[in-house]
């Protein structure tokens, strides 16, 4: 489908830039390979109209070389790329419209191109179903939290407070009776009571109140005077910052807590401030904490546990980044769209 003799790709390593260039059968290999793949192949001009399209991409937007050809990308797809003008942009995320008018994940590739014909070529992939397997994952890992959540709640937290009245009435009557064991009775009640407290932060931990509007604000206020009986740990919010999907609160929640549980069991911290503030258009949520040791979110980023942050992110259209340095400890910042407010 691509009427073109050669083309050229400057290809950058390091200082030392190379321009390659591919003959016409190398290249309809490369697009046959990628035919097969069902992998979309896109080229657009520098006024950001396409000028090629294989099978691949026909298959995933809909339509046909000669519906598309000519057209303006971001008109047609509405899809706004960032197109490279030096060097190529790797993986990242966007959403199109294809044929139907139905909205499709993509996830592209883009580098210029010089010689024959300026402009990019862009390869995309449908990422539709990766996605839905990301968002079953984090939902099945959070019913799974809640059920156990609500089981501590309900029935371990009843069956402790159920026997801390039985051994503080037992003490009772043991005082009465004046006897020496009554002021141990009356500490195992003590202590029980003790754990159903210990119990029932561990169930708002696992399954938080519904978070409303102005929910995660209370939630990360909660979360840090939890944290505070172990770690000296504060929460600032300037102003109220309302959000306006649950989901995306309980994302924000989750990387949150997550930040502060590696602090808490990785890093050695010693302090831990959580903040919730804007900045330009998006809200940001930072975790700082001034631990010395590198915890397994910068030094596992292939883990689960990072990779299971980056989910979360991607959920709620946020950029994530997190930063050790052992001078200053462990930085997680996730900015997400005012949108959601």
């Amino acid at each position: 489908m691509f009427s073109m003799d050669k083309l050229s790709r400057k290809q950058i390593s390091g200082s030392v830039t190379e321009e390659v260039t591919w003959s016409k059968e190398a290249t309809q290999g490369v697009f046959n390979l990628l035919d097969a793949a069902t992998i979309a192949c896109i080229i657009v001009n520098d006024e950001g109209h396409i000028t090629g399209w294989n099978s691949g991409a026909e298959q995933l937007f809909g339509w046909s070389d000669r519906e598309i050809l000519d057209q303006g990308l971001e008109k047609r797809l509405s899809l706004s790329l960032p197109l490279p003008k030096d060097e190529p942009q790797t993986g990242y995320e966007s959403e199109a419209t294809n044929k139907n008018g139905d909205q499709i994940e993509v996830r592209m590739w883009s580098t210029p191109l010089t010689g024959v014909q300026s402009g990019s070529l862009v390869i995309a992939e449908d990422i539709r179903e990766k996605k839905f397997l990301e968002r079953a994952l984090l939902e099945a890992a959070e019913r799974e939290q809640r059920r156990i959540g609500q089981d501590l709640h309900d029935h371990l937290c009843q069956h402790l407070l159920g026997a801390a009245f039985a051994a503080k009435a037992l003490a009772g009557a043991l005082d009465r009776e004046g006897s020496a064991h009554a002021s141990e009775l009356h500490e195992l009640a003590r202590l029980i009571n003790d754990s159903v407290s210990q119990a029932r932060d561990i169930s708002r931990g696992l399954h938080p109140v519904e978070l409303d509007a102005a929910g995660l604000m209370s939630a990360l206020h909660e979360l840090a005077n939890r944290v505070n009986h172990t770690v000296p740990c504060s929460f600032q919010c300037e102003r109220s910052i309302l959000i306006g999907s649950p989901q995306v609160a309980l994302n924000a929640y989750r990387i949150a807590q997550d930040a502060v549980a590696n602090a808490l069991q990785n890093t050695g911290a010693k302090k831990i401030q959580i903040r919730l503030h804007t900045e330009n258009d998006s809200i940001c949520l930072e975790i700082k904490d001034d631990g010395k040791n590198e915890g397994e979110l910068t030094a596992e980023p292939e883990g689960t546990a990072a990779r299971t942050l980056h989910y979360r992110a991607q959920a709620m259209h946020a950029q994530l980044f997190v930063s050790f340095d052992a001078e200053r400890g462990t930085r997680t910042t996730c900015l997400f769209p005012k949108t959601h407010e």
